[in-house]
């Protein structure tokens, strides 16, 4: 199962590829920074964490199905574009 995780001083998130939450660790002085300020560090924690989960996933899945990896994938898709796609 591929996971991300992100932090910042006061605060550490875990979260699963689709974005669902595993872990939240708040430390006692981010109480200290109000709900608004909390919620807005917390989900934005979270979504540098989903990246991060996606980013592995998709190696992960690349990897299981013998694709190489993405830099590969890429010169792969470039090399086996026919010339009449391309922008003149």
């Amino acid at each position: 199962m591929s996971t991300g995780k992100a932090r910042d001083r006061v605060l550490t998130v875990e979260v699963e590829a689709g974005g669902a939450l595993r872990d939240l660790r708040i430390e006692e002085s981010a109480l200290r920074l109000g709900p608004e300020e909390l919620s807005r560090r917390i989900l934005g924690l979270v979504d540098r964490a989903a990246a991060q989960a996606s980013r592995r996933l998709d190696l992960d899945d690349a990897d299981s199905l013998g694709l190489g990896t993405s830099a590969e994938l890429a010169e792969a898709v470039e090399e086996t574009t026919p010339d009449t796609w391309r922008v003149q």
